[in-house]
């Protein structure tokens, strides 16, 4: 959760820089990072000491940004800046949340507005908008150990003026009565459903000191009036085997596929790990934790539905994963957009676009909030008339001329494709010819890729001179899923096609009308695409592609 991270800030850090030793070939998946943008950059000021938690708030800057592309066109973004010294020495200070606005999507931002309230941190920002175009502001307001409130506040002109408007949960006590444990409520995430109603996820410590009783769950409630009032508490993530679990944090979205997902932090028992849970509706959830992301993320989640179905999910561990499968199976795919950054999120800004948008470390200290653009790489050819730039070799002898791109090979050895386009559905085409007796393929969904025969994970489409066209599965070993026998000369370019469609798998060679193979096998869904020889022949490929 955002305000422990802050008391363990140190330990945090040299944990990031373990997370951060990532696979090699994982730093080369589908995006591409191009330019960056600052939305803020507050100046440092000489303050009179530490605030309530503890902080320096002249060195503080900006944090914890949220956007939303409006329905106009425009964007807004939302931060927390500390530009004073903090409400235990002036009766008007606290953490203030300025709103900026972005015309030409996301490249250069403006200051709109500034929301504080006397005496209170404001944090945790986020928006939606209503079909009426109403802008909706919900964050957490606080007196540390004393007052916990998350409140909404409305926008009828675009962002450029607030005024409150509901409460969706809060606890209030003395000084001091609500710490030990803490009992907040914190960081909610509002999303329309499909009646068009408000939900907002959150935080909550409340329910600690009941019984049963959860140091902290994830809460749910939903509003039918645009966010005016809320609706009972539902329960999201619990863990009711350990008192202790800690999830929070939580970022929802509705999928392609019309089901909602919701990624959290689990601390307390599991190390900030990530979890997810998906719900039909977003309104009713399985009972329990969740299940477990099994990718290096750790702490302070964000999650991205893309239009192509595709899930990206990224965390404080400062890796990028990817799913193709709403959410099943995740394989980290890429390096961050910035080295050393927390509290990150993402959004679409175009058809291969997106934004990842963070709270940056600098020298002076704290953040500044800036945003990193990046290309998600879709369509791919390559004839060979050139080069393999791009291409990863993994044994055996290679070699770009006369137009192909030729392998002599002892233990089927592979080139691949990086950075690769990871899609969810697409068709891989290649022309393959075998100079002697032996066999060839087409390798796809491939990760973890090394030296030998079967030292990867994903599937291979191939012929063979013994007069057969194969399908097969990797997992650092072989699994033959199906043949059919076929006549295959050698010195001869076959074209072959493989269709890959949400878990079914096509292999066309020869005739595209009618496929050679057609199976269902959704074991592996993630990955980049190459070329592969056989044992002890030469091999040649030429115009692979990818759409």
């Amino acid at each position: 959760m955002l305000k422990k991270l802050f008391t363990s800030l140190s330990a945090s850090l040299c944990l990031l820089l373990v997370l951060t030793a990532i696979p090699a070939f994982a730093a080369n998946g589908p995006v591409v990072w191009g330019t960056s943008s600052t939305i803020t950059d507050i100046n440092t000021f000489t303050d009179a000491g530490t605030d309530a938690r503890g902080l320096r708030p002249g060195t503080f800057g900006a944090e914890y940004a949220r956007m939303i592309k409006l329905a106009n066109g425009d964007w807004l973004a939302v931060a927390a800046i500390y530009d004073n010294n903090g409400y235990t020495k002036v009766s008007w200070g606290g953490t203030r949340l300025q709103v900026f606005r972005s015309t030409d999507n996301c490249r250069t931002w403006s200051l709109m507005s500034t929301l504080w309230e006397d005496g209170r941190d404001l944090d945790n920002g986020q928006f939606v908008q209503l079909a009426n175009g109403d802008i909706l502001l919900a964050m957490r307001s606080v007196r540390w150990q004393e007052s916990y409130k998350l409140r909404v506040y409305k926008s009828v002109n675009g962002g450029a003026n607030w005024s409150f408007l509901s409460t969706i949960d809060e606890n209030n006590g003395n000084a001091g009565s609500l710490g030990n444990p803490d009992k907040g409520v914190y960081e909610p995430h509002m999303q329309l459903l499909n009646d068009g109603s408000v939900a907002v996820m959150y935080a909550s410590e409340k329910h600690v000191t009941e019984n049963p009783s959860y140091s902290q769950i994830i809460s749910e409630k939903i509003s039918t009036n645009g966010g005016a009032s809320w609706g009972n508490e539902i329960y999201v993530a619990w863990d009711p085997s350990n008192a202790g679990a800690r999830p929070g944090m939580p970022v929802w979205s509705k999928m392609t596929n019309g089901q909602y997902i919701v990624a959290f932090e689990v601390c307390g028992t599991q190390n900030c790990r990530i979890f997810t849970k998906k719900s039909a509706d977003g309104k009713t959830w399985s009972s329990g934790i969740g299940t477990q992301v099994s990718t290096n993320q750790q702490g302070g989640p964000y999650l991205l539905s893309l239009t192509d179905g595709r899930l990206l999910l990224s965390s404080n561990s400062n890796v990028l994963s990817l799913s193709n499968d709403y959410g099943t199976t995740w394989v980290d795919n890429d390096v961050p957009a910035f080295g050393n950054s927390w509290w990150t999120a993402m959004y679409q800004t175009g058809a291969n676009e997106i934004a990842f948008v963070d709270s940056v470390e600098r020298s002076v200290g704290g953040h500044n909030v800036q945003v990193r653009f990046g290309t998600l790489s879709g369509a791919y050819s390559n004839d060979f008339a050139a080069s393999d730039n791009g291409w990863a070799r993994y044994g055996g002898t290679w070699a770009v001329s006369g137009g192909t791109y030729n392998l002599s090979s002892v233990n089927a050895d592979k080139s691949v494709l990086t950075p690769y386009p990871s899609k969810m559905n697409y068709t891989l085409e290649g022309d393959i010819r075998l100079n002697n007796a032996g066999q060839a393929s087409l390798v796809f969904n491939l990760t973890g890729p090394g030296t030998g025969a079967d030292s990867q994970k994903g599937y291979a489409a191939g012929i063979d001179s013994a007069g057969q066209v194969w399908l097969g599965r990797f997992n650092n070993n072989w699994t033959p899923l199906q043949s059919v026998a076929t006549p295959i000369a050698v010195n001869t370019w076959y074209h072959i096609k493989v269709v890959v469609n949400s878990g079914n798998i096509k292999v066309y060679v020869g005739d595209m009308a009618v496929p050679k193979i057609n199976l269902n096998d959704a074991v592996f869904t993630s990955g980049t695409i190459g070329v592969r020889g056989g044992f002890n022949n030469s091999v040649s490929f030429d115009n692979i592609t990818v759409n």
